[in-house]
């Protein structure tokens, strides 16, 4: 039973983060959620309302194994250097995407001073594309070679889907182009050689997605060249239940038990994506306690793409992303982190 600090309680939490520790009871215990403002929180099924801290001052901070921070992307450079200067360094800290904001890159000194820190993109482990990569693993469409991704991504969330599905192949280069409206096209090419094509803007309610193979594609629609791999989708009362594959349903397993003999109907957002949200969630919790895990999101890279995503929202062509993330993995080497840990240990 790992000890948890949740850090915010805005709609991420509500929505997303408690939700899938609540699917998680054997595992996890919320040891206390810290927002600005006390205010009461449910606590899962059966259990009363959880009141939130104030200050870090009421929470036994070296005795955390895991921080889910989601607060207000502005205070978390204050946040980390709080974390540090009470003793987290025995916690796995999980920071929400986009992580730190473009004035606080300096922050991630603090990094060093956490077990781990990671990224909690729960749009690498959302159930279809986990279940599309095993499918590509299996080679069930021979060489993967293009993707589409027809309003069902957003901006940096999207390019790490991406990325999981193309291997984790670092982005060479991505051309853009703007419409009306909030009309966009992206075309992305990898270093592996493959390439996706990706519609904005995104709609959860409609967006689709189409992996090409050289001996087959993988869809969740009906898409109409075969041979394909159909992904369906299970919802009852606008919660996902689960994955078909070709009409078939496909069977729990693992964490899929958990979270169907755990998920509640009483959501703060009861919808098909935030719910498929909740269950990527949990993969990323149990990944944070593991040593490696292909579900773990460099925060370096986490913020690259976020980058990456704002610099093409203002021009059409952007070369070698992917040194973004070198020149912010150079910035978790600046000394702040040491200083801090010098001065507690005294001359």
């Amino acid at each position: 039973m790992k000890n948890v600090l949740v850090i915010g309680a805005g709609r991420r939490v509500r929505g997303a983060v408690l939700p899938a520790l609540w699917c998680l009871p054997d595992r996890f215990r919320v040891a206390a959620v810290l927002s600005r403002t006390a205010r009461e929180l449910p606590a899962g099924p059966g259990r009363p309302p959880l009141t939130t801290v104030t200050s870090l001052d009421s929470v036994d901070v070296p005795g955390l194994d895991l921080i889910v921070a989601a607060p207000t992307i502005g205070e978390v450079p204050r946040l980390l250097a709080q974390l540090v200067e009470r003793g987290a360094s025995r916690a796995a800290l999980l920071l929400d995407t986009p992580v730190l904001p473009p004035t606080g890159l300096w922050a991630a000194s603090y990094f060093s001073s956490f077990a781990r820190v990671l990224a909690s993109e729960d749009s690498i482990a959302l159930p279809p594309f986990l279940l599309a990569r095993r499918l590509i693993d299996a080679g069930a469409v021979g060489q993967l070679q293009r993707l589409f991704f027809f309003h069902n991504g957003y901006k940096h969330h999207a390019l790490a889907s991406l990325k999981l599905l193309t291997g984790r192949s670092p982005i060479r280069r991505i051309v853009g182009r703007k419409f009306g409206g909030k009309r966009r096209q992206k075309q992305l090419a990898f270093a592996n050689g493959m390439s996706a094509t990706m519609y904005e803007p995104r709609d959860y309610a409609t967006g689709r997605f189409l992996l090409q193979g050289d001996r087959g594609a993988i869809a969740d629609y009906d898409y109409a060249v075969p041979p394909v791999e159909r992904i369906g989708y299970v919802v009852e009362q606008g919660i996902y239940r689960g994955l078909t594959l070709n009409g078939e349903p496909v069977p729990p397993a693992g964490l899929d038990q958990d979270y169907l003999a755990n998920i509640g109907t009483d959501l703060f957002d009861a919808t098909p994506m935030t719910t498929m949200k909740i269950r990527g969630l949990m993969d990323l919790l149990v990944a944070a306690g593991e040593e490696s895990s292909p579900l773990h999101y460099d925060p370096a890279e986490a913020v690259a793409d976020f980058l990456t995503a704002q610099i093409l929202d203002k021009v059409s062509y952007l070369p070698s992303p992917h040194l973004l993330e070198h020149l912010l993995r150079a910035g978790e080497r600046l000394p702040v982190a040491a200083y801090l840990r010098a001065r507690r240990r005294g001359p």
